[in-house]
């Protein structure tokens, strides 16, 4: 294969390195731009997206990191790429896809998939008639948050008005499980690489490891594999970080992440899911390559 010009367009952390060392290792470039820095530009009829004296068309493959700030932005390139039969990695974020928890949770459903309980209401007297048939304690999360943060556990009907008489909007309910621990399973393609157990925090409610959470490798099982692989591809998702809670011997899935993180999987699992990612978007280019050729000679 020729040298491939590969862009990340995401903050530099450590999981970027992960992927920019893969890609090297492979002898193709790479270079990594960060969304917020890049310029759009529609002039003379001509739809332009650049950094300095770099354009968004020299490359031969995208991978998007790390965008919820920008998801707009994000959706309007993609679709711009797929238009010029780029090789984008997630490509859905392009399509079919909205920023969302309650998007998520009506693919899940969709997909036959448990997840807790959940509830939105778009006023202040549509939640108060949620009252007849929620259970405290329940939790209420952003709908768009990350890492954990916004979230609440709310315990009494009291405490339940006075949250959502200032808060009508941005925020949908789920049914509290009262879980020790939840799982992150990694999955690439169609491929579960492993899982992390993540345990509750001491006084809190949350697992997540940006606030401190106890984190040890699980055994990933026959059922925590194919929910979590099922979950994935009900988003449409290429590489996806997949939330379960077990409660009462059945898996629920919390949570979709379509750009998890995985520096404590890395280490605890001894598996660098940088690794499948790159041979992934190398496969997918190579895939596309071959259908373009093919069409070619067809015409021809």
């Amino acid at each position: 294969m020729n040298k491939l010009k590969f862009v990340i367009i995401g903050p530099k952390t450590k999981n970027t390195e992960d992927l920019v060392s893969e890609i090297k290792k492979r002898n193709h470039q790479v270079v990594v731009l960060k969304l917020n820095e890049l310029i759009f530009k529609f002039i003379d009829k001509k739809f332009k997206v650049i950094k300095g004296n770099i354009n968004l068309d020299y490359f031969d493959i995208y991978i998007f990191r790390a965008f919820d700030r920008n998801t707009i932005e994000a959706q309007v390139l993609i679709k711009k790429l797929i238009r010029g039969n780029k090789v984008v990695i997630d490509d859905i974020i392009g399509n079919d896809f909205i920023s969302g928890k309650i998007f998520e949770a009506s693919r899940l459903i969709e997909a036959g998939v448990n997840i807790p309980n959940t509830w939105q209401a778009l006023c202040f007297s549509s939640y108060k008639k949620l009252l007849s048939e929620i259970v405290f304690p329940v939790i209420v999360k952003p709908i768009c948050g990350q890492k954990g943060k916004g979230l609440k556990k709310i315990n009494s009907k009291k405490e339940y008005l006075d949250f959502f008489k200032h808060n009508e909007k941005g925020y949908f309910i789920q049914k509290y499980l009262p879980i020790k621990s939840d799982f992150r399973v990694m999955v690439v393609g169609n491929n579960a690489l492993g899982a992390i157990e993540r345990f509750i925090i001491k006084g809190d409610f949350r697992s997540n490891t940006s606030l401190g959470s106890k984190v040890t490798k699980a055994l990933m099982n026959k059922d925590m594999k194919e929910i979590a692989i099922v979950a994935a591809k009900a988003l449409n998702f290429e590489i996806a970080g997949v939330d379960l809670a077990k409660y009462k011997n059945k898996y629920y899935v919390l949570e979709v992440n379509h750009t998890p993180q995985w520096q404590k999987f890395k280490k605890l699992n001894k598996i660098n899911p940088a690794e499948y990612i790159i041979d992934y978007a190398l496969n997918k280019f190579r895939k596309a390559s071959n259908f373009k050729r093919t069409n070619d000679n067809k015409r021809s």
